[in-house]
């Protein structure tokens, strides 16, 4: 075949390439391959069709790495390479040809956002971010480009980063929908803008009703309204769409622990439901040493390795931990890192932040790192990496600390938790995990060294009954008996501060819920965030006796209303949740704060409320009493914590091979 017969061919295959008459353009382009094998236009442009023609990925990436073998310096040719590698999810060798091929043409916006596609799933979001950047300069009126940035600003630094992006890219399109939902989530994350966000989320829905994201970040949006029966309902609803949603699912469940009349069966069975979407892999293989005595190699998972009250119970144990006989790697899985996150990074031999690290490259970083035992501190609270730990990262894999509830995953071999919370029997058939209770209680507290000293509120003010906990934890139910508290007291008030509750539109949802309870708003006073960490503390000097939420009980809360000397009563439920205040108290003393039932929780209120001497007493000497006790006994805990693991990892390298 001649030049000019080839260069014929060529245009007539071209032609019908553009028309869209695949089959025929690559008769031709075959024919000229084959007469002349050393042709790169011929290799170049069957490859580039195959690859728009979709559902030819690997027949494109053998033609063109043959074509690429041919010449090397076309930009073209390496840019269709990089981009049906990255189709194909080979990232790592997409990445070199799409960085070349933009060394030489820097102004192809579709290679900058395959580019970043690529560095976000090899792991390395913040080169990703500016891939993105160079994409929306590119195209500065492409709301897909902003959209897309907005995305992994937020993975990368929040929503409240990424506003700008969202914003932008409803301004250059009003009817995309993500976009708005976005946005919409952006503005949950800012004070006061809670109702802007909800606006969103509605404009979105508007445009796309079944958009599942937007449903999803709207019931979030219930959430921080405290309106946990809607948020409930509305994420069943987003389930009965897509049954398999593994994020809705896992938020569902967490909201389930705060809600009262939930059937416990009900409530595992929805954690298993959870669970079976992951089933266990069968013939796992580690190569970990299986020395019953070796030094562990321990990681810990959790978005919250930062000031956060996951952080007040680790600190103190990983200080105690016995560096000669532990290993430990930490894995933070968000994108803030604060003086708390430093302290942790210093107490462990490796730190890795996870944040916008995706599953793939993020279990490949793990499985590097060899660790015998893996502890998710998460659950189903926000940001957790359950799907990950799903993939067996490690021999063991524990749940502890940061969820009260089991996981639902069979990957998750053990819980650690203590027999008040999890009585033996009772609790084992609720949990998917086997139960270790290795400690009388669960927690170790470490209190600020700089907290304020305790203080009695004046004389003369009324009655203050408090909750600083999480106002999503104090339900209908909860606030009946809180009214009925305040009515036999009379002149007592209510002081709740919680998140969020500094929002005007929270406000006013949570006192229309109180006067519903039939709490007066004269009676109540409402406080939301505080920046600062001591003045938080010193907001239990004006409470007199700190009320517990049910079902849900406090847990970080109840310590530090325990050190601030306040008495705090809780209320007994039926499981691990309900449990926890049984526990705290027990652990300094106190069981007889701890309530059976609700008649009894208000007499033993009313009695510390009416009973000043004592509180004057409980003042002066709780914290030293809780400082005396195994709540704050940090070094015991550490040791049980330790031998514990050593335990379940003795049985591990004991057990019958497969």
């Amino acid at each position: 075949m001649n030049h000019k017969q080839r260069t014929h061919l060529l245009e007539e295959a071209l032609s019908l390439h553009q028309s869209h008459q695949h089959d025929e353009a690559e008769r031709i382009y075959s024919k000229v391959r084959r007469e002349c094998p050393k042709d790169f236009d011929a290799w170049y442009l069957s490859g580039a069709m195959a690859f728009q023609r979709g559902g030819h990925l690997e027949e494109a990436v053998g033609l063109l790495q043959k074509a690429r073998k041919l010449n090397s310096d076309s930009v073209e040719c390496r840019m269709f390479l990089g981009m049906a590698l990255a189709d194909l999810k080979r990232f790592t060798e997409a990445e070199p040809h799409l960085i070349r091929a933009l060394k030489k043409s820097p102004h192809m916006p579709e290679m900058w956002e395959n580019l970043a596609r690529c560095q976000k799933a090899m792991g390395l979001p913040h080169a990703a971010l500016e891939s993105l950047e160079k994409f929306t300069e590119l195209q500065p009126s492409n709301s897909h480009a902003h959209e897309l940035l907005g995305e992994l600003v937020a993975l990368v630094n929040g929503f409240a980063a990424a506003e700008p992006h969202f914003r932008k890219a409803t301004e250059i399109d009003p009817r995309f929908a993500i976009a708005w939902s976005n946005l919409g989530l952006s503005l949950l994350e800012k004070s006061g803008h809670i109702s802007e966000g909800m606006d969103c989320f509605d404009k979105a829905l508007q445009l796309d009703p079944f958009l599942v994201a937007a449903s999803s970040a709207r019931a979030l949006g219930l959430q921080r309204l405290y309106k946990t029966e809607e948020s409930l309902d509305l994420y069943n609803s987003i389930l009965w769409m897509e049954p398999q949603n593994t994020q809705v699912l896992s938020a569902r469940n967490m909201l389930l622990n705060y809600l009262p009349r939930q059937d416990r069966q009900s409530v595992f069975e929805a954690h298993k439901e959870f669970g079976s979407l992951f089933p266990q892999q069968e013939n796992e293989v580690f190569f970990n040493p299986k020395e019953p005595e070796k030094k562990l190699r321990v990681g810990f998972i959790s978005p919250d390795l930062r000031h956060h009250s996951v952080s007040f119970f680790l600190k103190p144990l990983l200080q105690n931990l016995d560096s000669s006989r532990v290993q430990t790697l930490l894995y933070h899985c968000h994108h803030i890192e604060d003086s708390t996150s430093d302290t942790l990074r210093k107490l462990a031999h490796k730190w890795t932040n996870l944040n916008s690290v995706e599953d793939d490259a993020a279990a490949e970083l793990i499985r590097k790192d060899a660790p015998d035992i893996l502890v998710d501190l998460a659950g189903h609270s926000a940001m957790n990496r359950l799907p990950l730990l799903a993939r067996g990262l490690a021999p063991v894999q524990i749940s502890y600390l940061g969820y009260p509830n089991t996981t639902g995953l069979s990957n998750i071999t053990h819980r650690l938790v203590d027999e008040l919370t999890d009585p033996c029997g009772e609790a084992d058939a609720f949990n998917t995990e086997k139960l270790i209770r290795f400690s009388p209680c669960a927690w170790a507290y470490e209190a600020p060294a700089d907290a304020p000293s305790p203080a009695m509120p004046e004389a003369a003010s009324p009655i203050t009954f408090g909750s600083f906990n999480n106002f999503l934890k104090v339900t209908d139910d909860t606030l009946r008996i809180w009214a009925r508290l305040l009515a036999s007291l009379p002149g007592a008030r209510l002081l709740i501060k919680s998140p969020y509750l500094e929002d005007n539109d929270v406000r006013k949802s949570v006192l229309e819920r109180l006067t519903l309870a039939g709490i007066s708003e004269d009676h109540v006073e409402i406080m939301g965030f505080f920046d600062s960490p001591l003045d938080h503390l010193a907001a239990y000097n004006r409470v007199d006796v700190a009320l517990d939420t049910f079902p849900y009980n406090g847990t970080t809360t109840t310590c530090e209303a325990l050190w601030m000397g306040v008495p705090v009563v809780s209320l007994i439920g039926d499981r691990h949740a309900s449990r926890v205040g049984l526990s705290l108290l027990t652990a300094i003393g106190h069981s007889d704060w701890a309530a059976e039932n609700e008649e009894t929780y208000i007499e033993k209120s009313v009695a510390l409320a009416q009973d000043r001497s004592l509180r004057l007493h409980l003042r002066d000497s709780l914290r030293a009493k809780v400082a005396a006790s195994i709540l704050c006994d940090s070094k015991d805990q550490a040791h049980r914590f330790e031998n514990a693991l050593r335990q379940i990892w003795l049985d591990w390298c004991t057990r019958d091979e497969k």
